[in-house]
């Protein structure tokens, strides 16, 4: 029961940066409320009641940007209060709610997207688009933990050597600025014979090909022509116009024409697309699951 980790990682990048795309260029408190219903959907189904202070922390997100924007921002026609001759407008408090509820859903989203895109994955997606650019992030990934613990070993050598036998904040001071000239004299030799390395195995070579265990499947061409699909028709209906939503300086209506309510039905469903993945695999994982228990009774 894979769910969503089994979907290319590809289609799955460019999923989540259309749902997120969609919602945060059109601030529109229906998108908005879609955005965060499926966001937080998804992570109900994939996480369940774990890490509930995720929950506190959004909701601080939105009340803290529904508060805030009032403060600053005084346009509106519809004063609720005065303070210190500074009027505080409806208006004003419905636009920071909704971007507060956009905040919100993008950090749903990518809270799951975190977990999804594993390092390879990430290395995978980007080396489609610029090779160069998987290369420098794959050393980036791979240096990053390799100085960590090789200032760590230095320190330690440091210590057992003796030099921080007095604990004042100088002595710590000379032994933190030791340990960076180390890890920078360190850091240029690797560089230069890494460098030398993969210039010797071809890594410069215009006909190299990347290996990859990931692989398109059927159902990953099926995902990645709905999304376009339907992120391609979004987008040109919020083009259009015909999704805008004005909060200054009164609160219009919304829209309820043909091309309106198409765009609602498309990005509702558009949202709802990883829960159906990731919620389908965990049924018939369950289903599977209930015939296997059922052949053993059986026997």
């Amino acid at each position: 029961m894979n769910g969503l980790k089994s979907v290319n990682p590809a289609v799955a990048f460019i999923y989540f940066i259309m749902a997120n795309i969609i919602a945060m260029f059109n601030i529109n408190p229906v998108t908005a409320l879609f955005s965060l219903f499926g966001s937080v959907l998804l992570w109900f189904v994939r996480d369940g009641k774990k890490d509930g202070k995720i929950h506190l922390l959004t909701l601080a997100v939105i009340l803290g940007c529904a508060i805030i924007n009032p403060l600053f921002s005084h346009n509106g026609k519809t004063v609720i209060m005065v303070i210190n001759n500074n009027p505080v407008a409806f208006e004003s408090f419905i636009f920071g709610l909704t971007t507060g509820v956009i905040a919100a859903s993008v950090f749903y989203w990518f809270s799951t997207f975190s977990v999804i895109m594993t390092s390879d994955k990430i290395i995978y997606t980007v080396g489609k688009i610029s090779p160069k650019a998987a290369l420098i992030l794959t050393m980036s990934l791979r240096f990053v933990p390799l100085f960590i613990d090789r200032a760590k070993t230095i320190n330690n050598a440091q210590k057992a050597m003796g030099i921080y036998r007095e604990e004042t904040i100088i002595s710590r001071f000379k032994g933190t600025a030791r340990v960076v000239s180390a890890m920078v004299t360190y850091a240029v030799e690797n560089m230069i014979v890494t460098a030398e390395s993969m210039e010797a195995r071809g890594y410069t070579g215009s006909k190299r090909r990347p290996y990859s265990l990931f692989k398109f499947l059927p159902r990953d061409y099926i995902i990645l022509a709905v999304t376009v699909l339907f992120s391609s028709v979004i987008i040109y209906i919020q083009a259009a116009g015909f999704i805008d939503f004005w909060f200054y300086p009164e609160i219009t209506g919304l829209n309820t024409g043909a091309a309106a309510v198409l765009g609602y039905c498309l990005y509702f469903i558009l949202c709802l697309i990883p829960t159906l993945i990731e919620g389908g695999d965990r049924i018939r994982w369950r289903f599977l699951k209930s015939k296997i228990s059922v052949s053993h009774t059986r026997a």
